[in-house]
């Protein structure tokens, strides 16, 4: 019989070999065991051995899922992606965006911009004379350049791009000021009735089809002025061309077809390569294109041609300056969205540990049966202590919840710790008895 139990025992010790004592006491830092009252270990059944090494387990994750999730916090917290003001940092201390003095959003990137005509192919003179001569009650005709010559189709009109095919559903913003820029005549409509009885006198003449293409654009006409830029193009010698390229480049642009007039516009470079006009005018469209680089490099070109060209050199800062606000947004953006997925995955794992927890704080005893352990523990320490007493406890009712309290008798403390005193001093002095016997002794 005593050999079988012996077999029993070993046969428990390996099912248990692996098992961690758990317990509801820990050691202080002062090396002192000391009850906890409100411990995960307190449980409903607290005879279940399964049941605690569950809950043991079932604490241990609880404080690492807590810990990964305060880690988790400090990283949010501490991300540099919540500045406010980015946009204004960038425009007060970036040394391109205080040369530029004003935003690229602030500047008129349709700005109307012209080429001039070669000096001796102008028509001011002959418009005043023919103007001085007029009678100045006649209705005013408009340039409409299709009735001059019919153009079905020109190799040098640029009809491949579909602002010219289709310019009969184009759009475009009155350029007004562009009225001054292209005429000294003071109203626009003499201006075009002008160019119209000049343009039936000389129906192969590419300034007044230009200059019918102006007028055009003065009234916000696209179709017409289309219409006449592509006899202009037709009949312009190659050296000249960049004037009407130009012209057509403004259309398109101000029609909304900027990428198209980027075409046209690099054509009237290829042209004129140095001509600052040119370059300028490109450098808008690509600004609106929101191709930045090339947009720098072309105001930059409009610069190194004409130095004294300011409002270049600023578009040019102003580029570079939105290029650099628009990456910082853009990091910014990045660094928000991570931000975002890691307060969703933030929020996913705090519900598990919220689970848990909760898991973790449904198997530990109620409150009522924690009180009754602690009376329990307080009574056997007080069976335990020196004079019986020990100390005062009392249970009473405190917002609906009961309250043990306990408090240490001073004379209880006086008198053990006299007792104490006394069996120290006797043992000090049977041990001084003995050394004394002994020295005797050995003599």
């Amino acid at each position: 019989m005593a050999v079988n139990m012996s077999h029993w025992f070993i046969f428990f010790l390996l099912i248990f070999e692996e098992c961690q004592a758990s317990t509801h006491w820990v050691v202080t830092e002062d090396g002192k065991i000391q009850a906890q009252l409100d411990s995960p270990f307190s449980l409903k059944r607290p005879y279940d051995l399964l049941a605690l090494m569950e809950q043991e387990k079932r604490a241990i994750e609880v404080e690492e899922l807590k810990q990964k999730l305060i880690t988790q916090k400090e990283e949010i917290d501490h991300r540099d992606d919540k500045e406010a003001n980015v946009e204004g940092k960038i425009y007060a201390t970036d040394e391109d965006c205080v040369a530029a003095e004003k935003p690229l959003t602030d500047f008129d990137l349709y700005a109307s911009t012209v080429v001039p005509f070669p000096p001796y192919k102008e028509f001011g003179d002959e418009f005043t004379e023919y103007a001085d001569t007029m009678d100045r009650d006649i209705i005013f005709k408009k340039p409409y350049c299709y009735e001059v010559v019919d153009l079905d189709f020109s190799m040098h009109a640029f009809e491949h791009l579909t602002g010219v095919r289709d310019r009969h559903n184009l759009t475009m913003t009155a350029e007004v000021g562009l009225h001054h820029a292209v005429t000294t005549v003071e109203n626009i409509g003499l201006y075009g009735h002008l160019v119209h009885v000049f343009l039936h006198k000389n129906k192969t003449s590419w300034i007044l089809y230009d200059m019918a293409a102006y007028f055009w654009r003065v009234n916000g006409d696209a179709t017409n002025a289309i219409e006449c830029v592509r006899r202009a193009l037709h009949f312009s010698p190659r050296e000249y061309k960049d004037v009407t390229l130009i012209n057509l480049g403004n259309i398109l642009h101000l029609s909304h077809m900027s990428e198209e007039a980027a075409i046209v516009v690099h054509a009237a470079v290829d042209i004129a390569p140095n001509n600052a006009i040119c370059h300028f005018t490109l450098g808008n469209i690509y600004a609106v294109l929101a191709d930045y680089n090339k947009s720098a490099i072309c105001f930059e070109n409009a610069v190194k041609i004409q130095p004294d060209f300011t409002n270049a050199a600023q578009r040019y800062h102003a580029v570079i300056c939105h290029s650099k606000l628009e990456k910082a947004l853009e990091a910014q953006h990045t660094s928000l969205q991570k931000t975002l997925s890691e307060l969703r995955e933030y929020q996913k794992q705090h519900k598990v540990w919220s689970d848990k927890n909760d898991k973790l704080l449904s198997e530990q005893a109620p409150p009522e049966l924690k009180l009754e352990q602690r009376l329990e523990y307080e009574e056997q320490k007080i069976r335990e202590s020196l004079d019986g007493r020990g100390q005062d406890c009392f249970q009473f009712e405190q917002n609906g919840h009961m309250v043990l309290s306990c408090n240490m008798r001073r004379e209880s403390y006086t008198s053990a710790q006299s007792q104490n005193m006394k069996r120290e001093e006797e043992d000090i002095s049977h041990n001084s008895h003995k050394k004394m016997t002994r020295k005797y002794c050995t003599k």
